[in-house]
């Protein structure tokens, strides 16, 4: 278990994590000096002198309460499991109380226990007053029921009873994400002798052990972990909710690394510059939100500038006490996964303003408000993973189930376990998708009725293009999902695609008087023309025909198999590519080498016309290359392929 103190500076923390664990949390020269906590400190406390795993330990974390030092102590308390607010009997709440009271709400912590410290130095009925103080200043709050604990660290008068109390919260402590991905950030950067580079940081999700490769982030370098503490012991391996130190191996330098930067395994979404995020102002703020305001930015260890776009809930500013979805537009990259945890404070760091949890860091550019981008992130406010797909495939929506876990930074999550019945599960340029099967037989049917449709409107196009088919879908249609269902009808052979024409199998575009005349003066052009197969731009002039005209004409030829297409620019008779083949068979009997240059004497034709035609025979699998030399495949039905002969 973490815990992380608070409360308002010299109300005894530092004193207090000493008294429980025999630790000084303050090692800085400068610290000690002054008596106040400048950076944060930590120290360790085992759930047993025999226990030899870290289960039961706790690890805590001494915070600044001093108003300049606020950005320390907002990095110390996320991801923590259980806070201590420190409160002196003598001053009772103070404005850094107030101040840390509203960190702790905002960035979720669950568990809160209140010390009174310095009991020695009151009587007994000051303590009195000060506990009614505060359970009336945290009943409106998260926490209306805290344990309270009047301690003294100078005489020992308490301490042994909220030990106890700790320990016992820790043994029943549930660990959070611990099978997600890895996830720790980095707090602290140094280099140490005989150990070399070291981070440490709280883990927050997931496991590491000793020898495995993680993500530096937002710089995308990859680290290996050579040494590994937790909890202040050297350990194989360490877990969500324990503080860990990683003596790092790689290509990097100290200087490269930044607090606040992250360590990931693979399989969670990379650093990103835009947040989708549900915000909360509190109702001490002291402005309203504007759209577009700027902002500081904490998440993690990590502090950045950005602005807040209002994307719904609120109109034009957001009031105080209320919260709406927002789009934080960074300034920098941040990593960071569903659920995190922010705050934010106003652009000159002196006020907290409030805060929030991230939704999808992975929020798009444009297009953020609309229907089905809400619907998508209301889905995501669902705390359950399993009633959110739900939600969202009962809307008709096809969900990218590699997306929804990764941004939840479960690399092996995006399986069928836990889906509704009647869903499809299909792959789409490497991630897997969701949908239910009605929709995907609906599309399917809607697909084969409009090419039907376009069939009686256009009997003389072979077919729709992949283009105008996709522009004539509903604007809400996934298009991941309609290209699925094309695909799957063009491979179950219900549809066809043939030079970028879409039809339905075994159409036959209608030929007109004039597109068949065309043809066949095409066709005499190139019987005439021999072995030098014009591209398309001489076919047009040579035969004083319009583009369009020739275009209708050829796709006759190709249509009664009496051409073939060797590319966008370049067509040719079945018995112009046979001559070329005979070529290659004289120079294969000849023992001569079947390369470009060679092939180019043989042809008496230009080198662009050759590689065309070698790759073409390529494509029909008549020659296969090797290098810069082909060979023949020798098939005993190459006229049958060309298309010549009986």
């Amino acid at each position: 278990m973490i815990v992380a103190t608070a409360g308002h500076v010299d109300h005894g923390k530092t004193s207090l994590v000493r008294a429980l664990t025999g630790v000084e949390t303050d090692t800085l020269a400068e610290e000690i000096e002054r008596g106040l906590t400048i950076n944060l400190g930590y120290a360790y406390l085992d759930g047993g002198a025999a226990s030899a795993d870290l289960t039961n330990s706790i690890g805590f974390i001494d915070v600044p309460g001093h108003r300049r030092f606020i950005n320390t102590m907002i990095s110390g308390v996320s991801g923590i499991d259980l806070a201590l607010l420190v409160v002196a009997a003598d001053d009772g709440p103070m404005p850094q109380t107030l101040e840390h009271i509203d960190v702790l709400d905002i960035l979720g912590v669950r568990q809160l226990a209140v010390v009174i410290s310095k009991i020695d130095q009151v009587e007994s009925a000051r303590v009195d007053n000060v506990q009614e103080q505060l359970a009336a200043l945290l009943s409106e709050r998260r926490w209306s029921t805290p344990l309270m604990f009047p301690v003294s660290s100078r005489t020992g008068d308490g301490v042994a009873a909220l030990k106890e109390q700790l320990l016992t919260l820790s043994s029943g402590t549930q660990r959070m994400a611990a099978d997600s991905g890895f996830r720790l950030s980095i707090d602290r950067r140094f280099n140490l002798n005989g150990v070399g580079l070291v981070t440490t940081g709280t883990a927050s999700a997931g496991e590491v052990k000793r020898g495995d490769r993680l993500q530096l982030l937002p710089l995308g370098r990859e680290l290996r972990v050579r040494q590994l503490r937790a909890n202040n012991r050297e350990v194989e391996s360490a877990a969500a909710g324990q503080r860990v130190a990683l003596g790092l191996s790689g290509k990097i330098a100290l200087d490269e690394i930044q607090r606040g930067d992250w360590l990931v395994s693979a399989g969670g979404p990379g650093a990103h510059e835009r947040l989708d995020a549900r915000l909360r102002l509190l109702a001490s703020a002291p402005f309203e939100l504007k759209h577009m305001a700027p902002v500081k930015i904490y998440l993690g260890a990590k502090r950045v500038a950005a602005r807040v776009a209002i994307v719904s809930g609120a109109q034009g500013s957001l009031q105080r006490g209320s919260s709406c979805l927002v789009q934080l537009i960074l300034e920098a990259p941040v990593s960071a996964v569903w659920g995190d945890r922010f705050l934010i404070r106003d652009q000159g760091e002196d006020l907290i303003l409030g805060g929030g949890q991230v939704l999808d860091p992975e929020a798009p550019r444009y297009g953020k408000s609309r229907p089905d981008r809400l619907e998508w992130l209301a889905a995501l406010e669902m705390p359950d993973p399993e009633q959110a797909l739900t939600a969202l495939l009962q809307a008709d929506r096809a969900v990218n189930l590699t997306g929804f876990w990764r941004i939840r930074h479960h690399p092996d999550g995006a399986t069928t376990a836990g889906l509704p019945e009647q869903i499809r599960v299909f792959e789409r340029e490497g991630n897997r998708w969701a949908v239910r099967e009605a929709l995907w037989l609906s599309l399917a049917a809607w697909l084969q009725q409009h090419i039907d449709q376009w069939h009686r409107d256009h009997p003389q196009v072979p077919g729709i293009k992949m283009l105008d088919l996709q522009g004539r879908l509903d604007p809400g249609v996934d298009q991941n999902l309609a290209m699925a269902v094309l695909e799957s009808l063009l491979r179950k052979g219900q549809l066809t695609l043939r030079d970028g024409h879409i039809s339905r199998k075994g159409f036959q575009p209608a030929k007109s008087q004039q597109a068949l005349a065309h043809w066949q003066q095409l066709r005499d052009h190139l019987q005439q023309v021999g072995q030098s197969l014009p591209l398309l731009s001489e076919l047009v002039a040579a035969n004083r025909m319009s583009d369009q005209d020739v275009r209708e004409a050829l796709r006759v030829g190709l249509g009664q198999g009496e051409l073939h297409r060797l590319n966008d620019h370049r067509y040719a008779l079945p018995e112009q590519l046979a001559a070329y083949y005979q070529h290659l068979a004289e120079a294969d009997a000849d023992g001569e080498d079947i390369t470009v240059g060679n092939m180019k004497k043989r042809f008496d034709a230009g080198r662009n016309l050759t590689v065309e035609v070698l790759e073409y025979f390529d494509a029909l699998r008549l020659t296969r290359r090797e290098g810069n030399t082909r060979s023949l495949l020798g098939r005993a039905n190459v006229q049958q392929i060309l298309g010549v002969g009986p």
